[in-house]
């Protein structure tokens, strides 16, 4: 198999929005197993610093495949602000699995943008291109 992950991210320059989106194979070759191995690294608070973690799943179609669309409400270790991450799992080729994410502070009106950017991404989000 060839090695071609990759990672890109980026923040708004306040640093309230992140987004990132990564192609690998570190957590299994399907959505589900990718969701759940990387839900799995966020439980672990020690590693991810998410405190409070309550995750909601939702399986969903993209780019015409089966995906996985996960929300989690957290907040960081040491801060009392809400925060919001929302996370798109589609299997790519040669067991890859494509992972997009966006995450913010859970306010209504940065809510409502990351919904924006989280529906621009997904319409733009190219598999195995």
């Amino acid at each position: 198999m060839v090695k071609n992950e990759l990672q890109s991210t980026w923040h708004s320059p306040d640093e309230v929005h992140a987004m990132s989106v990564k192609r690998d194979t570190t957590h299994g070759s399907t959505p589900e197993s990718a969701a759940a191995g990387q839900l799995a690294w966020y439980r672990n608070t020690a590693e991810s610093s998410m405190a409070d973690l309550e995750p909601a799943s939702h399986p969903i179609r993209q780019n015409g495949k089966d995906a996985l669309w996960l929300e989690m409400d957290y907040h960081w270790v040491g801060q009392a602000e809400p925060r919001k991450r929302v996370e798109l799992f589609v299997a790519g080729q040669a067991g890859q699995v494509y992972q997009l994410l966006f995450d913010t502070a859970a306010t209504t009106e940065k809510l409502a943008i990351q919904q924006q950017m989280f529906d621009i991404a997904r319409e733009q989000l190219l598999i195995d291109a």
